[in-house]
Order: C-alpha cells, then structure tokens, then sequence
C-alpha cells in the first residue's frame, strides 16, 4: 500500500490499523530494508560494469513537507537526489536533503556555542546544516503575502521549526556527499565511467570534485545535460517530427529505409552525423542535440571532461549516450507511486498556499519512505516486473518475494 499510492491516513483504514501501528509497521519495514540493502548491495564489488554498462545518470526532483502551522500553510522544499544505472534502471543512491536525527534548537546552540554565525558558511562547524534563525528567515519569504483571517488561526504557533524532529541540509553539501557514495561504490575497479548530470547548480562542480582523480586518469566523464521541461505534449511530438526531418538530412538516410535498419547500424550512422555537426566544436562548448526526442526536447549537452586528444567518434558517442531518461523514469515512478511526493495544488480559495492533507508532516517518516521505495523498485518490482535491475545488474537470480523479505 505505502508503494502504490496510498495514503497513509487510507492504509489506517482499509487495514483497521491505529495511525501508531502503522507508523510501527513503516519502521519495521525500513528496519528489514536498511538489513537486507547493506548486506547485498556490498556485492557491488563482483558487478562487471564493462558487461553491464559503466554509464549512471543523476537528477534531483523535489518533494514537499506540510508545515503544520495553521498560520503559514507553507511546504517545505526537499530535494530528493539520486543516481541511476542507466543500462539497468538500479538506483545506486536516493538521497533527501533532510538530517531527521538532529534538532534545530540544538543546532543553533551549537552554532552560536562554536562562533559560526561570524564565519564564512564553507568554515561553519555546522555547515552541514540550516540554522533555526536561517530556516525561520526562509520561511518569512515563502510565505510572505499570505494571509490568514484571526478566526481561521486562533491560536498561533510562532515557534516555527522542523515539525518533530530534523533539519534541511545545504544542497551543495547533500551533492557533494551523494558524489562520494557513488565514489564509494564503484571504486573497486579500474573501470572508465560516464557520469550524466542535470544542470542543477553545484551538481558538476561535486562530481568533478569527487572524482577529481579519476577525471585526471582519463577513467571519468562527467556531462551536463539541460532540457526545456515546460513543453506540452503536442509540441513535444512536434520537436520529435523536426528532429527525424534533421537525422534524415544529416544522415541522407529516409525514414523508411532508416525503420528498416539494425539497431547498431541506426546507432553508426547518428555518431557519424554528429561526428560531423561537431567539426569545428570547442571542448566543453555547449551542444545542441538536434534529433529531438519526446522525452528530452532542445536538448543541450556539455561535456566538462571533454579535453583535446579526445577522440571525434568517442565525443560523438558521448554526446548521444547523454541522457537523464534512467533517472527521470525513476521520478516518474515515485510521483506515481507515493502519494505524498505527488506534486502540490493550487487551489483558487488557497489564497496563494500550496497545501495537500495527505502529505507528511514528520522528515523521518519521508526518509523511511523514499528508501523502502528504492529497495522495492531495485529487488522486488510489481506484479507485471519480469526483470528486476537487481537481476539485470547481476545482483539477484530472481525477483524477491515479499515471504522471503519478511523471515
């Protein structure tokens, strides 16, 4: 139920379970699934990626908290980061932006105790993390110009925190952190890899960071890829339609013969038109891609690590393998899936406030979530799942069952 989008307040429900018990069960579960992922996915070290595919994919989405005072209405912005497989669909990491373990006041105890309000934030002792004071200010600008009538907010809360326990972490802190897991697991070999990234501010620099040394060995390519998010469908078929015009012209191949050819012919000749169109190309220059696709429309594509020696077909493969589709089919899939990261309404008698009853209020509860989530789509899938990407990564001989995840 938590997996196919049911709100918990409905789960209370239909499994006449008290809201306490459920929360018991979705700590048990996670309890089950933080066991079983530390002890499988140490395996990562018997994976062949050369056989498997050595190219990953990282984006971040975000997803809202309620906040619970009546006074403000606010959602609270939570960056959810994570990193695909792109062969295999396996989420290497999920990560939220959230400490659920820490306290805000005892933060900025910490804070004023160790001087760090007077420092630069790269030499805070917390840096890690939002102050109180900080977090307070970020809440007067999401909600500023929202009001609400005294008889409607009686009794105002004006202590405004985390609701519970928890605080935000700074973005590039979460990225830089999540670069080096990623480091973490995949540095057993002497394997080239290729990591495709999303615009996001810092996300770049944290990976280029991490594997600063590998990017030095010529066993890393790190890739940015940028996309107009806001097309409709219609014109996104549209842009499909130019795009087969442009691979028609560039390639002198016409659609019927192209539909007739083999994958790995139809794979030569696009690298031979873009080998072509970036005859004159500066490394690291931004690149238009233009055999447009539904998924990704006017899509540009930079290569950070592209350097001079760089072979032409090697750069032309690079730039059609640049792609964030493992990871955004992933998002796709969470948006579908948990009711609570479904995107937040507006409504006209919300006055400006983005609200939705079956959110969570508790970070904790949405780091337990979000992780018993990755756990189900890498080893167990749903019903109509074949193929799990535990089994095609070569982790698993078959799909989990639930009686085997509950001995």
């Amino acid at each position: 139920m938590i997996t196919n989008g049911m709100p918990i307040s409905k789960i209370s429900d239909f499994t006449g379970l008290c809201p306490r018990d459920v929360y018991r069960k979705i700590d048990f579960i996670y309890d089950r699934v933080v066991d079983l992922t530390a002890r499988r996915e140490g395996s990562f070290e018997t994976v062949d990626w050369n056989a498997k595919g050595r190219r990953f994919a990282t984006d971040s989405q975000t997803l809202h908290l309620n906040w619970p005072n009546k006074k403000t209405r606010a959602q609270i912005a939570v960056h959810h980061l994570c990193s695909a497989h792109a062969n295999t669909g396996y989420i290497m990491a999920a990560h939220l932006g959230l400490d659920p373990s820490v306290e805000l006041a005892d933060i900025e105890a910490q804070m004023t105790a160790a001087g760090d309000f007077s420092l630069p934030r790269a030499f805070r002792s917390q840096a890690r993390v939002w102050s109180e004071t900080e977090f307070k200010i970020h809440l007067d600008k999401i909600t500023r110009g929202v009001q609400i009538h005294p008889l409607e907010a009686p009794d105002v809360d004006l202590d405004l925190q985390l609701p519970h326990r928890g605080s935000l972490m700074r973005q590039d802190i979460a990225q830089l952190s999540h670069a080096f897991y990623l480091r973490h697991c995949l540095g057993k070999g002497s394997e080239r890899f290729v990591f495709v990234l999303d615009a996001d501010s810092g996300l770049a620099l944290s990976f280029v960071s991490a594997f600063a040394m590998w990017v030095k060995q010529a066993r890393a390519d790190v890739i940015v890829v940028n996309f107009d998010k806001h097309k409709s469908n219609d014109q996104r078929n549209m842009l499909v339609g130019d795009g087969k015009t442009a691979l028609e012209l560039a390639t002198g191949i016409s659609r019927s013969q192209w539909g007739a050819l083999e994958m790995d012919d139809k794979l030569l000749h696009t690298d031979t038109a873009i080998e072509g169109l970036l005859q004159g190309h500066l490394p690291a220059e931004p690149f238009a891609w233009p055999f447009h696709t539904k998924s990704e429309p006017h899509r540009h594509i930079r290569i950070i690590t592209d350097r001079h020696d760089m072979a032409p077909d090697r750069r032309a493969r690079l730039m059609r393998l640049a792609t964030l589709r493992s990871v955004d089919s992933y998002f796709h899939k969470v948006r579908s899936n948990i009711r609570f990261a479904a995107r937040p309404a507006h409504t006209p008698s919300g006055n400006g406030r983005t609200w939705d009853r079956h959110y969570l209020y508790n970070p904790e509860t949405m780091v337990k979530i979000i992780e018993i989530y990755r756990f189900v789509h890498n080893w167990i899938g749903s019903s109509k799942t074949k193929e799990t990407p535990a089994m095609k990564l070569g982790l698993a001989r078959g799909k989990m069952r639930l009686s085997e995840f509950f001995e």
